[in-house]
């Protein structure tokens, strides 16, 4: 059987059969009993659970079945418990603004760690995610800043071009610079959907749920959750950051809030995003296992072109050794080949290339033309 190399930065050169991924993360989520071989070779297995961020969720699953691996997880967790420490003190600065002003709805890392993690400290997070209509953005805003909060802004990411994109805001706490909170405009953000997509961010809206832990925040309904968690996944990491806990995020989501494979595709297709939720959900069905998925694939399937092409450049062995594009230039035709229709492609290319007014006047200031950015985009190599 083939093997492959598990990068560590405890266990150099172990070399590991992609078998050993599957049974692992199928008894992360108690679909399968511990694989006996997992307490023979805790720093390893340890090494590769912390670097996808999973450390925290294995410490709670094998604490009493697998010692020897809890214990080689144990910083990890208490990293991760004093990270999302500073997020909840965040959250909490922010409900006592937002209450009785406004809905406050949470996003990703937070929303799954308080409904299908069993505890935000099995489920670290980079930054707080809070979901923010245009509608409502002043008045958030202000309320950020009466909490102690700062606004946070790049050069390249003025407010006025998150504002056109269905971006996000992001602010910070002045003694906690690496902690943002990040009010995003809707879920689904960026230039990709704003050209090729047709997301029903009003309807998501009207199925928000409340959080079973905290009935005041809401999050988004499981379906919706699923494809948002895929397509932030593909279209905006392309697949290199976090990927496999994104799986498991995904896997959780399905077995603790319950989820409808159908509606799910016929979501996705009727949001111009199923080929970025049938390649998320085929590496999950590969990599764990969801029978109940298959339906779904079959209805989400791309043309065998992007298929055969996914086979290749996102195989399961790629994905367990952490996936990333060998160069830069490479994401933007990645993300091309996530589009469902090939004039949405065109367009994207395009509206790339020759932005609308308005692009240029939120990224430049009125200070470019389109001509100086197209000659910009060449002096720097990207797109």
């Amino acid at each position: 059987m083939q093997t492959f190399v598990l990068p560590s930065n405890d266990v150099v050169g172990q070399r590991w059969e992609v078998t050993a991924v599957r049974p692992l993360l199928r008894y992360l989520l108690n679909l399968d009993p511990l694989p006996p071989h997992l307490c023979q070779e805790p720093a390893a297995f340890a090494a590769w659970l912390i670097r996808h961020g999973l450390g925290p969720l294995a410490h709670r699953v094998c604490r009493t079945e697998c010692p020897q691996l809890a214990a080689a997880l144990q910083t990890d967790l208490y990293a991760a418990v004093a990270q999302n420490e500073l997020h909840l003190a965040n959250l909490d600065a922010i409900t006592t603004q937002f209450r009785g002003n406004l809905p406050l709805v949470l996003l990703k890392g937070i929303a799954l760690g308080e409904s299908v993690y069993g505890g935000v400290m099995y489920r670290p997070m980079s930054d707080l995610d809070l979901w923010v209509p245009a509608s409502y953005l002043p008045q958030a805003m202000a309320l950020m800043v009466q909490a102690g909060f700062r606004q946070d802004g790049k050069e390249k990411r003025p407010p006025e071009l998150q504002l056109l994109s269905d971006g996000e805001i992001r602010f910070y706490q002045p003694q906690w610079v690496q902690n943002l909170v990040e009010l995003h405009l809707a879920p689904f953000s960026g230039w990709w959907g704003k050209h090729t997509a047709a997301i029903e961010t009003e309807a998501m809206w009207q199925r928000l749920e409340p959080l079973p832990t905290r009935p005041d925040m809401q999050q988004l309904a499981a379906e919706d959750a699923v494809i948002h968690f895929a397509v932030h996944t593909a279209v905006n990491h392309q697949f290199d950051l976090h990927l496999i806990r994104s799986l498991v995020d995904i896997a959780l989501t399905a077995q603790k809030r319950g989820v409808d494979w159908q509606v799910v595709a016929e979501r996705a297709q009727r949001w111009r995003v199923a080929t970025a939720v049938y390649t998320v959900l085929t590496l999950l069905h590969q990599l764990i296992g969801l029978p109940e998925l298959e339906p779904a694939l079959h209805a989400l399937r791309p043309s065998w072109l992007h298929r055969w092409l996914f086979r290749r450049i996102l195989a399961p062995e790629k994905a367990i050794n952490g996936f990333a594009l060998p160069h830069p230039l490479l994401r933007f035709p990645l993300l091309l080949l996530l589009v469902d229709r090939p004039r949405d492609i065109a367009k994207m290319v395009f509206r790339t290339l020759w932005p609308e007014k308005a692009w240029l006047e939120a990224r430049y200031g009125g200070r470019v033309s389109h001509w100086g950015h197209l000659w910009g985009m060449f002096q720097r190599g990207d797109v």
